[in-house]
């Protein structure tokens, strides 16, 4: 008995991830990809852009992801446009970036002042960045800091804004 869970646990060792994970990282993807899109059709920003440019920080299959869900969208009569960006100096022509891994304090300092929704998994967007996602009771949640929203100089509708959650510690 010990030696059959032995050679499952090799084998799905090195197989890799067993289908259901697959299946579960799909489904929270198809989730952070509609929660990115309702987040910008709840902000407001100062000037409209003649595109809106969602970026991905340093991540091309999520990139590739967001450009299949959002090929010919539009926000409202505004064309979206989805690119993947790696450098700091790139995020300026954003109006949403999404940081699917982590994110360095410095960056998030930078954008903290400009029109940027920023988005993150990451603990550090508690406090510097404007929507952290995070996984509770094995949904996905998010908690809007609006101090860092009104900084930015966006405005987060009252209707998202009440159901932001604030994480358990």
């Amino acid at each position: 008995m010990i030696l059959r869970l032995l050679i499952l646990f090799t084998c799905i060792f090195l197989i890799g991830k067993p289908a259901f994970a697959d299946e579960e990282t799909e489904r929270e993807n198809k989730i952070k990809i509609a929660y990115l899109f309702h987040f910008s059709q709840f902000t407001e920003w100062s000037t409209k852009p003649s595109v809106f440019n969602f970026c991905i920080y340093d991540d091309i299959s999520f990139g590739s992801l967001l450009k299949q869900a959002y090929v010919g969208k539009k926000l409202g009569e505004t064309p979206v446009n989805v690119q993947n960006i790696t450098e700091k100096s790139n995020v300026d022509n954003c109006q949403l970036i999404y940081f699917p891994n982590s994110v360095s304090t410095e960056l998030l300092s930078h954008l903290n002042k400009k029109p940027i929704l920023s988005i993150g998994s990451q603990k550090n967007i508690v406090e510097q960045g404007i929507i952290y996602l995070f996984e509770e009771e094995q949904k996905v949640r998010f908690f809007i800091n609006n101090s860092v929203a009104i900084a930015s100089g966006l405005k987060i509708s009252s209707q998202l804004l009440t159901l932001s959650k604030e994480p358990q510690p």
